[in-house]
């Protein structure tokens, strides 16, 4: 999987950057990613203050792009606007994240339950789906041998993206979106030091085979016991990191 740093410009000697010659909605998309990467993986620590201007030059890019990334990941409650001086990035708060934990699973579970309900294997659409699945789930084993968290995360989204897509419901995917924002920056740092890896993509098998059976009791079973692997851990995660929770 090709890093998105690695499609942004890249200095000449002298330290001036080449700029990007693409598309403008293709340069706000990289520009907007490498951002909430950024802010996933905590490179970008919460409670931090990062200016349009330094990010621009940075990568090589007008303040534009910029500008539009910092609007959409302060609606997502990633960033904090702060005129003239920039953008706070957004603290983790723990209450936050429990909220968006149990939002999450109570959108998910009745989703997959759909999905499960009307899995058709002789329809197209069902089979293509499945095709995805087991794509994402291969590339999914690969990040276990490289511990590549960050692509692992991507492919978690990727693989429940997938089933809710066939829900047919573009708000609930939109609204999930956003709850994983603040999940995904504390999945990051669960995912470095609990090492469950394969233990969640062995839940992704059982929910595949489960909504394959059309088996709607089981399906949100293994959905709910896969959200809340590491419930329990999670409270290590907050002890251990206390200096970037709120």
């Amino acid at each position: 999987m090709n890093s998105v740093a690695s499609q942004m410009p890249k200095r000449r000697p002298g330290g001036k950057v080449t700029p990007l010659l693409v598309p403008r909605t293709t340069l706000d998309t990289l520009v907007y990613d490498e951002l909430r990467k950024r802010i996933v993986t905590l490179v970008y620590r919460p409670g931090s203050l990062i200016s349009e201007v330094a990010v621009a030059e940075e990568l090589g890019v007008s303040r534009t792009p910029v500008h539009q990334a910092f609007l959409q990941l302060s609606h997502e409650d990633l960033l904090q606007i702060l005129p003239q001086r920039g953008a706070l990035v957004a603290e983790l708060s723990i209450a936050k994240v429990k909220q968006a934990q149990f939002v999450r699973e109570s959108l998910e579970i009745s989703a997959f339950g759909e999905v499960a309900k009307a899995w058709n294997a002789a329809d197209p659409v069902y089979q293509e789906a499945e095709r995805k699945i087991l794509d994402i789930l291969r590339q999914q084993e690969g990040t276990v041998v490289s511990r590549d968290y960050l692509a692992f995360t991507q492919l978690d989204v990727a693989f429940h993206n997938v089933i809710l897509d066939l829900a047919g419901n573009a708000i609930l995917l939109s609204f999930i979106h956003d709850v994983r924002a603040h999940l995904n920056r504390v999945r990051y740092l669960e995912l470095q030091e609990a090492h469950h890896e394969q233990e969640a993509i062995d839940g992704h098998w059982k929910i595949l085979d489960a909504i394959r059976k059309n088996d709607v009791e089981r399906t949100t079973e293994e959905l709910r016991l896969h959200l809340k692997m590491l419930e329990e851990f999670r409270e290590e995660i907050f002890a251990r990191h206390r200096e970037i929770f709120v």
